[in-house]
């Protein structure tokens, strides 16, 4: 019974769906004069490495990289968008930024 109260609150205290993460400020947000596909390009193979689980999909204004697992739900989400102005809008979303800020370092690194 212990086993599955502590179970039931790990869940609602860590999983997490895509959209519940982007209710949540950003913990990183940038601009990119690279095109929605070259910042993909970049980054979901980085996010693949902190994350072997990780996916990046097409969007009709960009891409979404997620990171999930089965126990947690999505851990960390990026979201790439082409901007109307030229270049692309980066926002990455995550439950924590974890030590280092891993998941908003790899999106650094590829603007």
């Amino acid at each position: 019974m212990k086993q599955a109260i502590f179970i039931f609150l790990l869940f609602g205290l860590f999983g997490c769906s895509a959209s519940s993460l982007q209710q949540d400020e950003p913990i990183y947000s940038g601009h990119s004069s690279k095109k929605a596909s070259d910042v993909n390009k970049c980054l979901a193979p980085k996010w693949q490495e902190l994350h072997p689980q990780a996916t990046s999909i097409e969007t009709e204004s960009g891409y979404r990289i997620s990171a999930a697992d089965d126990l947690f739900g999505v851990l960390s989400m990026a979201v790439i968008q082409d901007n109307v102005k030229g270049g692309s809008d980066i926002k990455v979303f995550a439950a924590s930024k974890g030590i280092g800020d891993p998941w908003g370092s790899a999106a650094r690194s590829c603007i």
